[in-house]
């Protein structure tokens, strides 16, 4: 059961719902920032309207002015539709448009949220994606009574479609969200009519990081995977499940023809891969195949997805033709 804040009334937290487990003063302190964030004006506006959330949470709306966005999908998507005046706070992983990360409060890193931290802005509204943490933040916030919407986390076309829209009616810009959505499936046309002219289809492995010179790669489910087969690719660590350390045999044995990695970082694992005599018996290795691209365009599964798809699927032609 959600509790909410009625008539400026600040509802007790029961142990076990959220509050923190920690001393008497630290309580003390989540309560006062809870009532006092609850008690803005803002907040004390009629509902609205309801939305069910991707966690099957009916999420009373008010007046969403106060917005704190956990996700740079979900900042990315209000940026589009107009809303950026009314969001207050965004994480870390709000890299575009740049005025974000510059212009709003930084919240930390999206999967190390402080409640603290989030109440203190002072929102009306919390929209975080579903893989935000970590969890006894997220409980913490749901028992604050700020209303609190989690957003599906999907790495799929209809699921990019879906979210905009979503978020559309959040926000109150139905319209708006509807012309977003059209321009973004219309994108995703443009992608489909390149790889239908573009057969081949090279052998990618995506590394997120290198660990004690050992590769962390992405295996299915993970956004990796779906950015990879939506370019056109095929992704070699499909086998494995999210993401998996590999050592030099593992890699050679996969025989990637391409390596994906972010920029952050990605001169790291440059380094460390061309250092691999391993690597060098890849056809990546042999080609140096390597591939770059901005962190949260290339992952976060947003209004730019189609664009970022259709970028990497060139990108990846050019490696395995390289002039």
């Amino acid at each position: 059961m959600i509790s909410y804040f009625f008539g400026g009334e600040c509802l007790p937290i029961r142990e076990g719902q959220g509050a923190m487990d920690k001393s008497g003063l630290e309580r003390r302190y989540f309560l006062a920032l809870v009532c006092a964030s609850a008690l803005t004006p803002s907040c004390l506006h009629a509902a609205t309207r309801t939305v069910t959330d991707s966690r099957g949470r009916q999420v009373v709306l008010g007046a969403a002015s106060r917005i704190a966005c956990i996700g740079g999908t979900i900042t990315e998507t209000l940026y589009r539709l107009g809303a950026a005046d009314q969001i207050v706070a965004v994480d870390t992983t709000s890299t575009w448009p740049e005025a974000a990360l510059k212009d709003k409060k930084s919240l930390g890193y999206m999967r190390a949220i402080s409640s603290e931290g989030v109440l203190s802005v002072k929102p009306d509204l919390i929209l975080a994606m579903d893989a935000a943490g970590p969890a006894d933040a997220m409980s913490q916030l749901v028992a604050s009574g700020i209303p609190i919407v989690f957003v599906d986390s999907t790495p799929s076309p209809d699921a990019i479609i879906g979210r905009t829209q979503f978020l559309a009616k959040v926000v109150n810009r139905e319209q708006a969200g509807t012309q977003l959505a059209q321009d973004i499936q219309q994108k995703f046309s443009a992608l489909k009519d390149w790889r239908d002219t573009h057969a081949a289809s090279p052998r990618v492995l995506f590394i997120m990081r290198m660990t004690n010179n050992r590769p962390l790669a992405a295996g299915r489910g993970t956004a990796a995977d779906a950015v990879i087969r939506l370019a056109g690719g095929v992704n070699v660590g499909a086998d494995l499940q999210g993401y998996k350390l590999l050592n030099t045999e593992s890699l050679v044995t996969l025989k990637p023809d391409i390596i994906l990695t972010m920029n952050q970082g990605g001169e790291d694992i440059r380094k460390a891969l061309l250092s691999d005599p391993g690597f060098g018996l890849t056809p990546a290795g042999q080609k140096k195949a390597i591939v770059e691209m901005e962190g949260e365009r290339l992952l976060g599964f947003g209004p730019r997805t189609p664009e970022a798809a259709l970028d990497l699927a060139r990108l990846m032609a050019k490696a395995e033709h390289p002039a």
